[in-house]
């Protein structure tokens, strides 16, 4: 077998996983994720006279949320994880 270096998800594909982690079988479901936002100054030169202000976003979670009503994005849990 060879060794695995690499795996990605698309959005849909980890809503699904995730339901059925926390084993939920009803309900409208979207993906959302939890960001962190940061503020620098950035510049080139040593003596930092060319810095400008800039931002960083950092990604430090993600969830599911149930949704009162399909959206183009949701998952159907009972049709993504159905009951046994």
């Amino acid at each position: 077998m060879a060794k695995t270096t690499e795996v990605e998800y698309t959005n849909k594909e980890l809503l699904i996983l995730m339901l059925k982690d926390q084993g939920i079988h009803e309900g409208n479901w979207a993906l959302s994720a939890k960001l962190k936002f940061s503020t620098m100054n950035l510049g080139e030169l040593a003596d930092g006279s060319d810095a400008s202000p800039a931002g960083a976003i950092a990604v430090v979670g993600c969830r599911i949320e149930r949704v009162p009503e399909p959206l183009p994005f949701s998952i159907n849990a009972a049709e993504a994880n159905p009951k046994k």
